[in-house]
């Protein structure tokens, strides 16, 4: 521990930062949302094996995300807080691989405490301590194969063979066979530049085999109970995210060349200049390489896909730390008084835009503490920037590393202020509820929003007009329970049924204020309104 004390103080201030605030706001549609409500459904059913997303199984990915969610629930109740708590420990488990990580590359304290504090500094680190995905967990995962690899390879030890076999098949549970593309394209060619202690043995093989006896355990679970599962997963779940828009979420080519930088400010700019001067270290068997491999093919691979968010690329961000802070720790003051300038400039472009927030009206409500705070920062930041006792090199992390807690933290408030522009529906839910209106049947008209069902605690009814993303795969079902939740209005037989279900007191959501006029019926049968910004809310 006192060997490590710079360490601890950064994990322990990046830690109060992360969970500050970070139940002040609602679930943020749509994949924020989406997580949260399958977990707490799974949560209140006891059923941690069968994903459950608004009372339609949901089997888009393994249930690892969904099960440590639903332990936050279990921990600190059914809220935002509970719904994220692992996330940040994620984040947190993350930066001390990177740090463990880069010792073991390279067995300097100064670089691997440079590398986690840059991996912190990454936007889009940040963005995913915010939103509950697959992805932050995904990549807790890979770097744990990645560090347990190279302790093994070093070492020779068996136990962390077992470790790097346990480690790819969680990941696998989390979110199947893309687990593989960082580890395996870094450790490909790191292999070539550290001799294997062992030959191949028993330890592998049972090794590969504790991998299939984990990583397929849920798969093999429900083939069991439908043999079509293993199709649905492999192919459409798998393949088709790949090769086709099977969930409407393609992107052109150049979708992660334009925005990886943008997420990866401000080291990912200065990237290209270290790469340039430093060219002479990249040889074949150097870490330089394997590193850089395991960056480039991972990108162009997701590139590739026709399935892409922003948030996939996450993995291979680790690994873009540990090489620009071993290239920073090889330059000259010449060369890294250049990085420190550029540092700066782009800190005194976020405090001075906040700043101005104090004056010039925005599309968001942008709290005055943050424009204040922003100020106050400016001094210390310039301090830190000309601090002579200090290396450039070292000035300039410190200083990406005050703008990330910044930002952090201000994330947090700006998104409080801002629920129902940012697609979280929590106010509505408090409306609903300070109305004393929880316990009626809760209409949502020709959307899906998982958070007003999240807040509101209870199943909601959807009432189906023509949007695709209410369209559900119900092929799993085994009874048709889940047509009380979703009414096509199309339907004469569901229609009547809804007619049935407004005979009693019910809550009408509606987005954008106005019904069509050929479902006006629907509005007729409620008394009071109260518009919410793009919302009405019908009771």
């Amino acid at each position: 521990m006192e060997k490590h004390w710079k360490f601890i103080l950064l994990l322990s201030i990046s830690a109060m930062v992360l969970f500050i605030n970070v139940g002040s706001y609602g679930l943020i549609e749509s994949s924020d949302a989406r997580y949260a409500e399958i977990a707490r459904a799974m949560y209140l059913s006891g059923d941690y094996m069968h994903p459950n997303l608004m009372d339609v199984h949901h089997y888009h990915k393994p249930p690892f995300t969904y099960q440590i969610t639903a332990l936050g629930y279990n921990l600190f109740g059914i809220n935002s807080f509970g719904a994220r708590f692992f996330l940040q420990i994620a984040i947190l488990i993350q930066l001390i691989l990177v740090y463990a990580l880069t010792l073991q590359l390279f067995s300097k304290k100064e670089t691997a405490l440079w590398a986690a504090m840059i991996y912190f500094s990454f936007p889009l680190v940040l963005v995913a301590s915010r939103n509950l995905t697959t992805d932050a967990f995904l990549t807790m995962f890979a770097l744990l194969s990645m560090y347990t690899w190279v302790r093994y390879r070093k070492e020779g030890t068996a136990k962390y063979l077992y470790f790097f076999t346990l480690s790819l098949a969680l990941g696998f549970l989390t979110k199947g066979p893309v687990i593989f593309i960082v580890p395996i394209l870094f450790i490909f060619v790191y292999n070539r530049t550290e001799p294997s202690k062992n030959s191949f043995g028993y330890h592998h093989l049972f090794a590969w085999l504790l991998f299939v006896a984990v990583a397929f355990s849920w798969f093999i679970y429900l083939a069991k109970q439908d043999l079509n599962f293993l199709n649905y997963f492999l192919g459409h779940q798998t393949v088709d995210r790949f090769a086709k828009n099977a969930f409407s979420r393609t992107e052109p080519f150049w979708y992660f060349l334009l925005f990886a930088p943008l997420v990866g400010l401000p080291w990912l700019i200065i990237l290209p200049y270290l790469l340039k001067i430093k060219k002479t270290l990249f040889t074949k068997k150097s870490l330089y390489t394997a590193l850089l491999i395991g960056i480039l093919v991972p990108l162009i691979f997701f590139s590739i896909s026709s399935s892409k968010r922003i948030l996939y690329i996450l993995p291979f961000y680790s690994l873009l730390a540990v090489l620009i802070a071993q290239l920073l720790s090889t330059l000259s003051d010449k060369k890294s008084k250049v990085i420190n300038t550029i540092v700066f400039a782009y800190a005194m472009i976020i405090l001075l835009t906040f700043s101005a927030t104090l004056t010039i009206e925005t599309k968001f409500v942008i709290p005055a503490v943050l424009g204040i705070v922003g100020i106050l920062l400016i001094l210390p930041v310039v301090w830190i920037y000309k601090n002579d006792k200090m290396t450039f090199t070292f000035r300039a992390i410190v200083i990406s590393f005050i703008v990330s807690l910044f930002l952090l933290g201000g994330s947090s408030s700006i998104m409080t202020a801002n629920q129902l522009q940012l697609k979280s529906l929590k106010p509505i839910a408090d409306f609903i509820i300070s109305k004393g209106l929880k316990d009626r049947n809760i209409l949502i008209y020709n959307t899906r929003k998982p958070s007003l069902a999240f807040h509101l605690n209870k199943s909601v009814i959807s009432l189906y007009d023509g949007d695709q993303n209410l369209k559900r795969e119900t092929q799993f079902e085994e009874d048709i329970h889940w047509k009380k939740y979703l009414i096509d209005l199309d339907s004469e037989e569901e229609s009547t049924y809804l007619k049935e279900v407004l005979t009693i007191p019910t809550v009408l959501v509606v987005y954008k204020n106005v019904l069509p006029e050929k479902r006006k019926w629907i509005q007729n049968a409620y008394k009071q309104k109260e518009v919410m910004g793009k919302w009405s809310v019908y009771y």
